[in-house]
């Protein structure tokens, strides 16, 4: 169905009086015509930016910022962004049909503009995969997997140089909103060092939040109290702060980078394969080795609580709340015993163990949902009160494993 067809659809609806249903079909035509307008918008910027190369037109980008009434910048990322679509057409042809966003070509986009010419071509060459792997992915999903692409593009000297490069770009910036009054912050920091700060923070913000007198913020408003008790050494935490992990299968850590490469941070960040090496020696940093299957290799046990082992273990798998569609950080989650622990004597092991955030696991004790794990797999499968299957889903860091290796 053309566009002018599911236009006519689109309209048929009166979105006052529509259901469900209704509503949900027409988001899709909405999204379609929305893809078919992206697609064709980079068409012209990639026909602009031929007749600026032969001196028969302005500046590519001066006309999308004028036509679209855009900023230089938004105009700039839309030329890369129709570069994308001309180099990877398949991902054009999926977004035309509405089955990625935007995000998904910026994503390749930003990957692509880091690479030498080589490098680039090397990347494209992986265009139907690439479409396939955006279209089964999230387009953060689908950024770490590019990165994980262009890391086994380059050697390990040029992520170590470039790991060099991003220490030495390091800066920190403050000052006054007069507007507002507030001060305000802003940093790039080393991924290593941003790590730290990340665990910290995340530890802090943790323990302010069970502080009576702050019940009801925002979690960005309790962030910003924790990050002022870091500051000025009145820390509410009184746990370790948690550890740095580093994610890296043993054939790597071993030999070097492959094809199927795993080097990163618990996040997602790259990792070059010299740092994770050096960090294998690091008090403060914990690795945790995969295995063939991308499975984590020597767990450990305990009695009642997930020791900081299993916590490594589960967070090499999953990088976000387990329940399928939920973004909370894993460093964000509890840990929820499938088998609870007082009533129905549950044991404190990663086949009995999923990383959740706060409102699901509410959900799977006082909603009463219920939670089944495949322990071989780990597939998830979450049901409704009722018996209703809310959703079924593998760890996203395992999913992107297996994707990867396929």
């Amino acid at each position: 169905m053309g566009p002018a067809q599911l236009s006519e659809r689109i309209e048929s609806v009166d979105t006052a009086t529509a259901g469900m249903a209704q509503l949900t079909s027409l988001l899709g035509d909405l999204n379609r015509i929305d893809g078919w307008v992206s697609v064709k918008k980079a068409d012209i910027a990639r026909r602009l930016a031929e007749l600026e190369a032969d001196g028969s037109a302005p500046p590519a980008t001066d006309v999308l910022a004028r036509s679209n009434h855009s900023s230089a910048r938004q105009a700039a990322k839309d030329k890369r962004r129709a570069d994308a679509y001309g180099k990877a057409p398949a991902l054009g042809k999926q977004r035309a049909a509405g089955r990625v966003s935007d995000e998904h070509a910026d994503a390749l986009a930003n990957a692509a503009k880091n690479l030498d010419d080589e490098q680039q071509e090397a990347l494209f060459a992986h265009g139907d995969a690439l479409a396939k792997q955006a279209a089964a992915s999230t387009p953060d999903q689908f950024a770490r997997h590019l990165r994980k692409l262009t890391d086994a593009l380059s050697s390990d000297d040029e992520a170590t140089d470039r790991s060099e490069q991003q220490r030495g770009n390091a800066r920190l910036t403050h000052g006054l909103n007069t507007e507002t009054g507030m001060g305000w912050i802003r940093a790039e920091l080393h991924p290593d060092d941003y790590q730290k700060f990340k665990a910290k923070l995340d530890a802090e913000t943790a323990a302010v939040r069970k502080l009576g007198e702050y019940e009801g913020l925002s979690y960005d408003q309790v962030a910003a109290i924790a990050f002022m008790t870091l500051i000025t050494s009145t820390r509410a935490a009184a746990r370790p702060v948690p550890e740095v992990i580093v994610l890296i299968d043993l054939t790597t850590l071993q030999n070097g980078t492959h094809a199927e490469s795993t080097c990163e941070y618990g996040d997602g960040t790259p990792v070059p394969t010299a740092t994770a090496r050096r960090h294998a020696c690091n008090a403060d940093i914990i690795p945790v080795v995969l295995d063939g299957d991308g499975q984590p290799l020597d767990v450990g046990r305990a009695k009642r609580h997930a020791t900081k082992a299993q916590r490594a273990a589960l967070r090499s798998m999953y990088r976000t709340c387990a329940v399928d569609g939920c973004e909370t950080s894993f460093d964000r989650t509890e840990m929820h015993h499938l088998l609870e622990w007082d009533q129905h004597n549950g044991s404190t092991d990663l086949e009995n163990l999923v990383p959740i955030c706060t409102y699901h696991h509410h959900r799977a004790h006082e909603g009463r949902w219920r939670l089944k794990l495949d322990p071989s797999t780990r597939e998830l499968s979450v049901f409704l009160p009722d018996g209703t299957l809310h959703s079924r889903c593998q760890p996203d860091l395992l999913t992107e494993r297996h994707n990867t290796a396929a």
